[in-house]
This record gives C-alpha cells, sequence and structure tokens, in this order.
C-alpha cells in the first residue's frame, strides 16, 4: 500500500511533539558538534573531486547532525553587513509604519510576506507569541519583488534595492549548493536541476529585542516565551545569517540542547521536513529555536529554500530499497506546507 500524507496531520504532530520538548538546560557546543563545510574549493575549481570532497562532510553533516556551519561561500562580508544594516534600518522604524505593510492584511493579494509583528502565532504556529519581529520576502513562480510588500522609497530610501540584491545573492548560493546535496545523497551533480527551475523561498530579516524590553505580557515572561518557539524547519535547506549568540539547537549525538557558536560569515545551515521526507528519513530535520538572552538587540537573517512548490518530490532512488521502502507519498510543496501555512 502506497504511504498517505495528511499535512493538518503533520502540522498538528508537529505542533504536538515540539511542545514535550524539554528545552531548559541547553549547554556550550564542543568543537565538532557543528561541523564546518567548506565549499571555496569546489566553487573555485568547480571540479569533481572538489565536489565529492564536500559532499562528504556535508552528507556527514546531515546524517548525524542536520546542522552545519558554512564557509566559502562567496557571499562577501560587504554584503553580509548591508543586509543586517537593512534589517536595524527597517526595525527602527515607528510600528505605524511598519504596520502598513502588515503581512496577511485582507487588502494584499499574496500571503506569506510583509511585516510580522512582535507576539505573532505563526511561523511557526503557536500558542504562545514569539519574541522577535521580521520583515519577510517571498519568491515563487510567477512571484517576484512586484508582488511582496514594500514601503515607498522615500521612506527608507534604497532598502528594496538592497533587499533584492541579497536575496538574489543568496539564492545563487542556495543553487550551487544543491548539487553538492546530490553527491552527498549518492545522486548525479544535476539531479535536482528539474526541480528547481523556480525555488520557492522566503527571506526573512528577523530582530530579537531584550526580552526585558517586551511589554506584552502574552508573550513576555512565564514558562515557555521564546524569541522563537522550538520546531523543525519545513525546507528543503534554510541558510541563517546572525549577528550574535541565540540559536540553540537539539544534539542528536550528545542527547541534549547545544548553544550554537556564532562564526563570522559563515551561514549556518540546515536541512528540514521537505529534504527528509524526500530523503526517506536519510538526512535530518533537526528540531531547534532562538533566544535573545543579552541585554542588546539580537538581529538574524534566516533564508528558507525549496525547491518549486509544485514540483512532485518522489521518494530519491538511493534511498529506498526492498527493506527500506518509501515512507511518504510523492507530494509537492504546494500539496504538504503550503496547505497548513495559508499560502
Amino acid at each position: 500500500m502506497s504511504p498517505t500524507f495528511n499535512p493538518a496531520e503533520k502540522e498538528a504532530a508537529l505542533r504536538q511533539e515540539s511542545e514535550s520538548w524539554d528545552t531548559t538546560s541547553p549547554v556550550p557546543a564542543r568543537d565538532g558538534d557543528i561541523p564546518t563545510v567548506d565549499v571555496g574549493p569546489y566553487f573555485g575549481s568547480g571540479s569533481a573531486s572538489d565536489l565529492a570532497e564536500a559532499a562528504e562532510v556535508l552528507r556527514h553533516a546531515s546524517e548525524t547532525v542536520g546542522f552545519y556551519q558554512l564557509i566559502g561561500h562567496g557571499v562577501s562580508s560587504e554584503d553580509i553587513e548591508e543586509i543586517f544594516t537593512q534589517t536595524r534600518r527597517f526595525h527602527a522604524l515607528p510600528i505605524e509604519l511598519k504596520s502598513r505593510v502588515l503581512m496577511d492584511r485582507d487588502d494584499w493579494p499574496l500571503r506569506g510576506c510583509g511585516y510580522l509583528p512582535i507576539g505573532e502565532r505563526k511561523l511557526p504556529r503557536r500558542e504562545k507569541g514569539n519574541l522577535n519581529e521580521a520583515f519577510i520576502v517571498k519568491s515563487d513562480r510567477g512571484v517576484g519583488p512586484d508582488e511582496n510588500q514594500w514601503l515607498p522609497d522615500h521612506e527608507l530610501p534604497g532598502f528594496r534595492a538592497s533587499v533584492e540584491n541579497f536575496g538574489q545573492l543568496v539564492t545563487n548560493l542556495a543553487l550551487r549548493l544543491i548539487p553538492i546535496y546530490a553527491v552527498a545523497l549518492d545522486l548525479p551533480a544535476n539531479f535536482f536541476a528539474p526541480g528547481f527551475t523556480h525555488p520557492f523561498s522566503r527571506l526573512r530579516m528577523s530582530h530579537y529585542p531584550p526580552a526585558t524590553q517586551v511589554s506584552d505580557t502574552s508573550v513576555a515572561g512565564g514558562d515557555g516565551a521564546y524569541g522563537i518557539a522550538p520546531h523543525v524547519d519545513t525546507t528543503f535547506l534554510t541558510l541563517l545569517l546572525q549577528d550574535g549568540p541565540g540559536l540553540t539547537i537539539y544534539s542528536h549525538q550528545r542527547d541534549c540542547w547545544i548553544s550554537a557558536p556564532v562564526l563570522d560569515d559563515a551561514f549556518v545551515v540546515n536541512s528540514g521536513e521537505l529534504l527528509r521526507q524526500w530523503s526517506n528519513d536519510r538526512f535530518l530535520s533537526t528540531r531547534h529555536f532562538a533566544n535573545n538572552t543579552e541585554p542588546t538587540d539580537r538581529y538574524s537573517v534566516p533564508f528558507f529554500f525549496n525547491a518549486t512548490s509544485d514540483y512532485p518530490m518522489e521518494c530519491l532512488p538511493t534511498c529506498h530499497g526492498p527493506d527500506n521502502p518509501p515512507k511518504y507519498p510523492t507530494i509537492s510543496y504546494n500539496q504538504s506546507q503550503a496547505m497548513v501555512q495559508g499560502e
């Protein structure tokens, strides 16, 4: 019998599971807890040997940890600082101005883009609001910059152009990583190309104020308040920039929560539920959360990257066999996560 998939049941199961996790005692990461993948040699040479070497490290990270630090990626320090500058500029605006581009407002046709204020209970959906605010730009087949929400340029000069530029840079980076994932899964380097002709993505520019500065009692204080609640990503992969500590991940190897270190100009990369299912559970989708325990503001810029939203993801040929049948049906993003996220 072919496996079935109910997105609402999957969402409910993930949420119920996340609420059972004990996150009270994270410990510092040790050397090697989060591997480092250096793609610089492969990006520079394009050689099969450099590709195989990067894929071997990525395979180990994805099968045992679910996270890694990405270096040699080619995104400059200047471009990284620029996106943080623009993130700080946006979140320094008055709430009245930011609310003009509020996410999922009735008079804007595209859902899932715009401003998400402090205390929202979505992305991920939880009972208690998250202690962060975000500006989100979405891309999909037929969805480009013009379909997203932007403040007029005179309100925030140069913001849109800068964000669009970074969005293209990080999209190009993600596409350059896809052949490494293919080889790591024992597939031809170009295997995933048909699935990423029009990638679905979200660029999220997040601000975590010090918890002591949040006055909303529905999100601040007490048990269960997080910068962003414990969850697993629903992505193929996520690329994250952060300007300070706050990310905490679950270590399968150590069976405990560990505080991820911050490595200058490195992306923290993790696989999500779509890649876990596509690989028949071979690659991990690791639980994580974020908090800001410092007295200063924290900013992060995650980029959530997926295959084309209507592309059918059939169990990878190297990830199933007579003794390991497919656990999930062939399914697209639109048939899974999009249904429960209100796309």
